[in-house]
């Protein structure tokens, strides 16, 4: 009687899947967001930017080859060799400098549709114990959503005062003329 009440249970459940909203409160994160099967919210989206940019910013010498592998985790699959690439050469650079970041975060912008988040704040490298600089940096998070879960696409530096890169975009003469 348990199997079939638990077998009537997953049957609806699989019935139900990609109908319904899932409201999803996992121990770790602060706040609830959700997931369709098409879209994701924009709370889902901030908190996983921030997850991805902390894991990507704040390291040293001795944290960057794990953060690396962890990060890799969550790449997309068309983006692996390029992320791979420019992390395994940060951090080269970062235990050969005996560097270290840490990142600041001052706000975090989603963009909900394309599936994007901006992030601007401060960038502190030390060298060995010493402070070396402090710049105001703005990063684009790129990302994807397949089969239930969000991908890293891309992860690159952009202007601190539009981090999403909305008014910095170039209008070509095709979009000028009205002809795109």
């Amino acid at each position: 009687q348990f199997v079939a009440a638990w077998c009537r249970c997953l049957l609806f459940a699989v019935r139900m899947a990609g109908h319904e909203r899932v409201v999803v409160v996992p121990p770790t994160i602060n706040k609830t967001f959700w997931v369709e099967s098409e879209r994701v919210s924009s709370e889902y989206l901030e908190q996983m930017g921030y997850f991805l940019m902390q894991l990507t910013l704040n390291v040293t010498p001795q944290s960057v080859d794990h953060q690396a592998k962890v990060l890799l985790q969550y790449a997309a699959p068309a983006s692996f060799g390029e992320l791979r690439t420019a992390l395994l050469g940060a951090a080269e650079r970062l235990k050969r400098d005996g560097a270290s970041t840490i990142f600041s975060a001052r706000d975090l912008i989603v963009d909900e549709r394309a599936l994007r988040v901006g992030v601007r704040g401060q960038l502190t490298t030390f060298i060995s114990d010493r402070r070396v600089s402090e710049v105001s940096k703005g990063y684009t998070i790129e990302l994807q959503y397949s089969g239930g879960r969000l991908f890293l696409k891309a992860f690159r530096e952009t202007n601190p005062n539009d981090p999403l890169e909305l008014q910095s975009k170039p209008v070509t003469a095709a979009v000028a003329a009205g002809t795109q």
